[in-house]
């Protein structure tokens, strides 16, 4: 009804509003701009009635649609707890890392007065990289010679860098580990040999042990099959060799020096005999174990697999079927210097009474 009569009312005026359109300097003249408006206001009233219209069609469906979306708003509320608690966490976390990284970086231009970025060709962490930092250092030396910065310290950073001290300290705690363990090794077989000689080829045929390990490891995986040895490969070897072997080596001498008293070469017959197969099956056995790493996708783990299995079964059936044997029989009884042991089992004719002391004498005497 609204809408009617405003419509009777545009039809009435009309005519004042057509002349009010036609004025071309309406916009000049405050009433006329002012009725025009009017005008323009009672024709929007049309509009918004026709737009009304379709928005009444369409609350229909609006009244299926709010009931569902008012089911989803627990679950939103929920999920939306979820994430907040989970912001303060990683807020709460997060915020000393970076407050630390910034920290440390606030003075990261002041380090230094000059800084120079160099690019190598190729990769920066393979041997041949790392073979250009001193080069690099030197140059740098060099070309600060006669210049104010002459007494200045020259730092290098980066891959090439930082893997040549990694090689530097391995290499360095390797060999403290291998000194250290070797000579723990030495005084643990001394005291249970109470013999010098016996606990130094005890800790000799250990050390050959890991020579020819090493050896046959860089012969098949750097010269046959042209594969850098990881460099942990080596120091992770080192532990376990180091254990294993000193502790086949010292059984087969416990053995030994259980049975001297039926005489060196049969004490060695007797040990050889009562500790061969155990000892031989144990380290086969570990060596398989330590083989089956092979098949590993890590390159690293398979060269420390075959190193250890190489090693264990050098030990198992050179050192400790033959050489240790060997030296043993060779030595005599210095072998077991500085405990006095007869090449020959004790007799009767040995005792401090009675007959034929000549015999006895000449028995001391070997």
């Amino acid at each position: 009804e609204l809408r009617d009569h405003l419509a009777d009312f545009q039809d009435f005026w009309r005519p004042l509003f057509n002349y009010l359109y036609w004025e071309p300097h309406c916009y000049d003249i405050p009433i006329c701009w002012s009725i025009r408006s009017v005008a323009d206001a009672l024709d929007g009233v049309d509009q918004i009635t026709e737009t009304m219209d379709e928005l009444v069609k369409n609350l229909d469906q609006l009244d299926v649609l709010l009931p569902q979306i008012l089911v989803t708003f627990p679950q939103m509320i929920s999920t939306l707890e979820s994430t907040r608690s989970m912001m303060l966490t990683m807020h709460s976390t997060m915020g000393g890392t970076i407050s630390a990284m910034e920290q440390s970086s606030d003075n990261a231009t002041a380090m230094g007065k000059a800084r120079m970025l160099i690019s190598q060709r190729g990769n920066p962490s393979t041997p041949e990289g790392v073979s250009r930092v001193d080069p690099i250092k030197d140059a740098a030396e060099e070309a600060l010679k006669g210049t104010p910065l002459e007494d200045s310290r020259i730092s290098l950073a980066g891959s090439a860098a930082s893997v040549k001290d990694l090689v530097q300290g391995s290499t360095y705690d390797l060999l403290i580990v291998g000194v250290s363990a070797l000579c723990l090794i030495f005084i643990i077989m001394l005291l249970m040999t109470r013999a010098f000689v016996a606990a130094l080829v005890i800790v000799g045929s250990v050390a050959l042990s890991l020579g020819a390990s090493f050896g046959l490891s860089i012969l098949v995986w750097q010269n046959l099959l042209g594969l850098q040895i990881h460099w942990m490969v080596l120091a992770m070897a080192v532990m376990v060799l180091l254990a294993v072997g000193s502790d086949y080596n010292l059984l087969l001498v416990s053995r030994m020096k259980e049975e001297v008293a039926a005489g060196i070469n049969t004490g060695i017959i007797r040990a050889m005999g009562g500790t061969g197969r155990v000892v031989t099956a144990a380290g086969l056995v570990f060596a398989a174990t330590m083989a089956s790493m092979l098949v590993s996708d890590l390159l690293s783990l398979g060269q420390l697999g075959a190193t250890i299995a190489v090693g264990l079964v050098f030990d198992t059936l050179v050192v400790r079927a033959f050489m240790t044997p060997s030296i043993a029989a060779l030595l005599g009884r210095w072998f077991w210097w500085p405990q006095h042991v007869r090449p020959r089992p004790a007799s009767a004719l040995l005792r401090p009474v009675g007959p034929r002391p000549l015999v006895r004498s000449l028995l001391l005497r070997d």
